[in-house]
């Protein structure tokens, strides 16, 4: 993702310190936000209003939609691509093209296999090339990979704002790092035994095979994707990344929000806050929130702050409808106020 290297003049200048742990600049990194949700529940909109309110108040910020259905363009008001445009002078935006993503993964670790399986003769690339784009977790792969260039660049934002996936996507890239360490840890110790193999055949038959792990371009190649993926992994789970849920007050999005609070949990995520969009007021809100099971969400998971945003009608994309829904978003979380 090359053109992230270029922001149109997004400088991302640095601005006062601010000890608020969501919205200051206390970290050396930017803050990150990744907006989750069920389809439907607004995340979408939240991604906007939070990425507008951020930028109103000077910060450099970024809003990136990794959602196949991207709708991110659209509640901005403007037409997004998959290179960064400007919205004004401290935002900018864009959509990622998962197609496009999907392709350029497989064919960059189809360039890096060659030099390193050179012995094997890869023929028929193109039918391989075919093969892989259509594997499972490809796309998952290519979000991670996306999410990693993005990060290399972030040092030029005060904020990145994650527009993610439909939840059971976004859940799945989430968990890649740590099950994508494992793997490398264990190729590292398969590729120490071949080349202590090697090291034995040579002592025999004195071959020139390589032997030494610091010479090993396989080697290198593991512990270089070892530091990348970790890098990805502080980007994603670091001080100054925080994960938002998105849900209303029925039935299917509070199951769906439990069941994600669970696996998020059990991946050694945080949730930053969980936000009730178009929440309900007045003497139907106790009924409601019981009977489509929010009331024991809340209790249960009583640690994270619960937001409830209020209802500003259908259409609230223009830019003064998305500060102000920003502003209110933004004066919680300074707040700390949980409710």
């Amino acid at each position: 993702m090359t053109f992230l290297r270029r922001l149109l003049g997004f400088s991302g200048s640095r601005h006062g310190k601010n000890s608020r742990s969501f919205t200051g600049d206390g970290s050396a990194q930017p803050k990150r936000f990744i907006v989750m949700g069920k389809g439907g529940t607004g995340k979408t909109t939240i991604s906007s209003a939070l990425a507008r309110a951020l930028s109103s108040k000077g910060k450099d910020v970024l809003a990136v939609s990794l959602d196949p259905a991207h709708n991110l363009g659209d509640v901005l008001g403007c037409s997004l691509g998959s290179e960064p445009k400007k919205i004004d002078d401290h935002l900018a935006a864009f959509e990622l093209d998962l197609d496009e993503q999907v392709q350029r993964f497989v064919e960059e670790k189809l360039r890096q296999m060659r030099p390193l399986y050179g012995n094997l003769q890869i023929f028929n690339a193109d039918k391989i090339l075919d093969a892989l784009k259509q594997s499972p977790g490809m796309e998952e792969f290519a979000i991670l990979e996306a999410i990693g260039e993005i990060s290399a660049f972030a040092e030029k934002c005060n904020a990145v704002v994650l527009d993610t996936p439909p939840t059971g996507m976004t859940v799945r890239v989430l968990s890649l790092p740590d099950i994508t360490l494992l793997w490398v840890a264990e190729l590292v110790k398969l590729r120490s035994k071949i080349l202590d193999r090697r090291a034995y055949i040579q002592n025999i038959e004195r071959t020139d095979l390589e032997t030494d792990p610091g010479d090993d371009i396989v080697m290198a190649e593991l512990r270089r994707y070892k530091i990348e993926i970790e890098a990805t992994r502080s980007f994603l789970l670091g001080e100054g990344s925080f994960i938002f849920l998105v849900l209303q007050a029925d039935k299917l999005s509070v199951s769906e929000t439990e069941r994600t609070i669970r696996k998020l949990d059990s991946n050694g995520y945080r949730i930053g806050a969980c936000f009730i969009n178009r929440a309900s007021k007045g003497e139907g809100r106790a009924f409601l929130y019981d009977s489509c099971g929010l009331s024991n969400l809340m209790e249960l998971y009583d640690e994270i702050p619960w937001i409830e945003l209020p209802d500003l009608g259908s259409d609230i994309s223009d830019p003064q409808s998305l500060l102000d829904l920003g502003d209110v978003i933004c004066g919680f979380l300074d707040a700390g106020d949980a409710r």
